[in-house]
């Protein structure tokens, strides 16, 4: 979005020939109403194109790359205890089952 302390201007081509067209016969105070309506306009109109533009190409890499495989392997369960004090664990595969709990 633009900020109020920059110098407001057009920057395509076919907003500059709109505003052209659109002052003549208008008095001063109308112009700058409609030259700040244009400026705003035309900054969503390429914050919309950059949006488009990117989201195209984001999906067309994703069309021609496929993601990566991630492979988590499933936790282990294991149960200790006697029948009071039984302890039941879900552990990643590649931690040590046989160590002691760290749970407080």
């Amino acid at each position: 979005m633009g900020s109020p302390l920059r110098e407001q201007k057009l920057l395509l081509n076919e907003f500059k020939a709109l505003y052209r067209v659109l002052k003549r016969g208008l008095p001063p105070w109308a112009s700058f109403l409609v030259f700040g309506f244009l400026v705003w306009i035309e900054e969503r109109f390429i914050q919309q194109r950059v949006t488009t533009t990117v989201n195209e190409a984001i999906e067309e890499y994703e069309t021609l790359h496929s993601p990566p495989k991630v492979v988590i392997p499933p936790p282990v369960y294991s149960e200790t205890g006697t029948d009071f004090f039984d302890e039941m664990r879900l552990t990643a595969s590649w931690v040590d089952r046989e160590g002691p709990s760290k749970a407080p």
